[in-house]
């Protein structure tokens, strides 16, 4: 079983103040497994978008507003949002401070398309 460490983990800015490390993923070992973390600056906006598969999103630190769907739903640390296959989904942190989310999927390669 490999151990991962987070400096090695690939790195991206998927939009301005939305760092994302995939932690776990088909190129770092795992057959149906990706783990990233993601951390939102203040005032940040996920993008709006889809997934193939369900994606669990756990809410580490902070509050964020979370779109599923046509809802928006406040959330904060402990809470998890769970998006099914082609729901559109995402973040706004709205709250004045950094907020992280966990997102999980049951993939090793994540399939993403935006949604306007």
């Amino acid at each position: 079983m490999p151990v991962l460490d987070k400096k090695d983990s690939p790195f991206e800015e998927i939009a301005p103040g939305i760092k994302r490390w995939e932690l776990v993923n088909g190129e770092r070992g795992a057959e149906s497994l990706t783990v990233a973390d993601v951390i939102l600056d203040s005032g940040t906006k996920v993008p709006i978008h889809t997934h193939p598969t369900e994606e669990a999103m756990v809410v580490l630190e902070g509050d964020l507003d979370a779109i599923l769907g046509d809802e928006v739903i406040p959330v904060t640390s402990g809470q998890t949002v769970v998006a099914p296959p082609g729901v559109k989904h995402g973040f706004v942190n709205q709250s004045g401070a950094t907020a992280r989310v966990m997102a999980i999927f049951p993939t090793g390669r994540i399939e993403r398309t935006l949604v306007k």
